[in-house]
C-alpha cells in the first residue's frame, strides 16, 4: 500500500520517475554485486584512472599503467607496513583477471577528467573513513550509479512524452551494466537521454522564438556535441522551430544554420588536426584512420587528446599555472565541459515551471524525432563501413562502435513510432492498453532473470 502511494503523483496517476526509482535502485545494486570488479567493458582501465585521480594524480596516456587492475592495486599498497594485510584484501576482492591492453589504456587516457569526477570523489570520501580495497572500488561504482540514476530521473521527469520508453532504456541490462560499473559510459547514455528529452521539450514549446531561447538551444547543442555521439545532425533537425509566419521561419532557419555551421567548422578543424598529428610524415596510416574514425563518432575524444597533448608538452611553469586541485587542468576543456553541464542543468531547472504540452501537430514532432534517430543510426553504420573498407579490420571497428552508444537513438526511434492504442477518458486521463502493461511486466521479468543468470554464471 505504501509503495503504491509513493508511486502515485499529485493527480492520482502513477509517476514514472518514482516507478523508475523503485526499479532502478534494486536492479543496479543487484547487477553491481554479481559483476566482478573489472568485468564490464573497459572498467579496469577506467578504474585505474579513477584510482589515480582520487589520489591527486592524472594518467599520462596509459604508458606507465600495469597490465591489469590487480597489479595497480598491489603497486599502490606496496612498501607499506600493512602490505601483507592489503594483499589479502586484494585477493578477497572478486577482480577480473583480464589483461588491459595498451590501446585501452591510451583510449581511456584521452577521456575527459570530468567524466571520472563522481567516481573519484566517492573514492576520495571513502578513503577518509577506511582504506579497505573493496570499499574503495565499490565506492567508485556507487558514484557512477548515483549520477547515472539522477540524470535518467531528470530526463524522465523533464520529457513531455515517452517517459515509459526512457524508463525501459534505463532498465535495460546493458544500461544497468554500465551504470553499475566505474566507467563513464552509463553517465554518457543518461546525459544524452537528458539532452534528447530537453530537445523534445523545446520542440513542444509554444512560446515565441527569442534570442534567449536561441541561446538555450545553443547550450543544448554544445552539450550534445561534447557527448560521445556526433549530435550535430540531431541539432540541425531539433532546432527547426515551430514558427508562425514565413519571415520568422526564414530568420530562425538562418540563425540555426549559422550556429550549426560554426560547430561543424570547429569539429572539422579538430578532425583535420588529429589526422595530421596521427599520420606523420609517411602519410595516412591504418592506426591514424582507426583513430580518426573513432573521433568522427566521438568528438569529445578528439578534443581531449589534443588538449592533453598540449598540456603535457607545455613548460613546467605553465602546467603549474593552469593546473590546480591535483593537476585537474581547471581551465582546460574538461572543466569547460563541466561548466556547460552546470549551465545546461541551470537552464533546465529555470524553465521547470513551464508546463510542456504536446502541440496539435504532434505527428510532425514524432516524425522529426524518428528522422533524428534514423540519421544518427545511419551515421554510425556509415562510419563503421568506411573504417572497415579503409583498414580491412572489422574487429577493432565493432569494438569501438558499441551497442551502448545506440541507446539514446533508440529513444528517438521508439518515440517516433505510432503509439500503442489505449483508452483515453474525456478528462484526458490516458489508460494504456493491456498490450503495454503486459509488455512492461514481461520486460521487467526478463531483466530480473538476466541479472540472476549473470550472477549464476559469474
Amino acid at each position: 500500500m505504501n509503495t503504491m502511494r509513493f508511486m502515485k503523483g499529485k493527480q492520482g496517476r502513477i509517476a514514472v520517475e518514482r516507478l523508475f526509482l523503485l526499479l532502478y535502485i534494486p536492479l543496479v545494486l543487484a547487477m553491481m554485486l554479481v559483476m566482478p570488479v573489472g568485468g564490464p567493458p573497459d572498467e579496469q582501465a577506467h578504474l585505474k584512472q579513477v584510482w589515480l585521480l582520487s589520489t591527486g594524480q592524472v594518467g599520462n596516456d596509459g604508458h606507465i599503467f600495469p597490465a591489469n587492475l590487480r597489479d595497480l592495486l598491489q603497486d599502490a599498497v606496496g612498501g607499506t607496513e600493512a602490505s601483507a594485510l592489503k594483499d589479502e584484501e586484494i585477493r578477497n576482492v572478486r577482480l577480473s583477471e583480464e589483461t588491459v591492453t595498451e590501446e585501452e589504456n591510451q583510449a581511456t587516457g584521452i577521456y575527459p577528467l570530468v567524466s571520472y569526477l563522481p567516481q573519484s570523489c566517492m573514492m576520495f570520501l571513502t578513503r577518509l573513513f577506511t582504506d579497505r580495497i573493496d570499499f574503495l572500488l565499490y565506492s567508485a561504482r556507487i558514484g557512477s550509479m548515483i549520477v547515472t540514476g539522477f540524470l535518467f530521473w531528470l530526463a524522465i521527469r523533464r520529457s513531455p512524452a515517452g517517459n515509459m520508453i526512457l524508463l525501459a532504456i534505463a532498465c535495460l541490462p546493458l544500461t544497468l551494466q554500465e551504470a553499475a560499473s566505474a566507467s563513464c559510459d552509463g553517465m554518457t547514455i543518461a546525459g544524452v537521454s537528458l539532452i534528447t528529452a530537453e530537445l523534445l521539450r523545446r520542440m513542444n514549446n509554444h512560446t515565441d522564438y527569442t534570442s534567449r531561447s536561441l541561446w538555450r538551444y545553443a547550450w543544448i547543442g554544445i552539450g550534445a556535441v561534447l557527448c560521445k555521439l556526433l549530435y550535430v545532425p540531431a541539432l540541425l533537425l531539433g532546432l527547426m522551430p515551430n514558427a508562425v509566419t514565413e519571415e520568422e521561419k526564414k530568420q530562425k532557419r538562418r540563425q540555426t544554420l549559422v550556429m550549426a555551421g560554426a560547430l561543424l567548422a570547429a569539429l572539422a578543424a579538430w578532425y583535420l588536426l588529429s589526422v595530421k598529428s596521427l599520420s606523420g610524415r609517411e602519410g595516412l596510416t591504418s592506426d591514424a584512420v582507426i583513430r580518426a574514425g573513432e573521433v568522427a563518432a566521438n568528438p569529445l575524444l578528439l578534443i581531449g587528446a589534443q588538449v592533453r597533448t598540449l598540456i603535457h608538452s607545455a613548460p613546467g611553469w605553465a602546467r603549474q599555472l593552469f593546473g590546480v586541485f591535483g593537476r585537474l587542468d581547471i581551465f582546460s576543456p574538461w572543466a569547460l565541459t563541466g561548466l556547460l553541464a552546470v549551465s545546461f542543468c541551470g537552464v533546465a531547472l529555470a524553465d521547470s515551471g513551464a508546463e510542456a504540452v504536446l502541440p496539435e501537430r504532434k505527428q510532425a514532432v514524432k516524425l522529426r524525432l524518428l528522422l533524428i534517430g534514423i540519421f544518427i543510426l545511419c551515421w554510425m553504420i556509415l562510419s563503421c563501413a568506411l573504417m572497415v573498407w579503409w583498414t580491412g579490420e572489422g574487429s577493432s571497428v565493432i569494438q569501438g562502435i558499441q551497442g551502448r552508444y545506440f541507446l539514446p537513438c533508440l529513444f528517438c526511434l521508439l518515440l517516433g513510432l505510432p503509439r500503442i492504442p489505449g483508452k483515453v477518458k474525456d478528462d484526458g486521463t490516458d489508460h494504456r492498453g493491456i498490450v503495454l502493461n503486459a509488455s512492461m511486466a514481461v520486460y521487467v521479468i526478463c531483466v530480473i532473470v538476466t541479472v540472476i543468470l549473470l550472477g549464476m554464471k559469474l
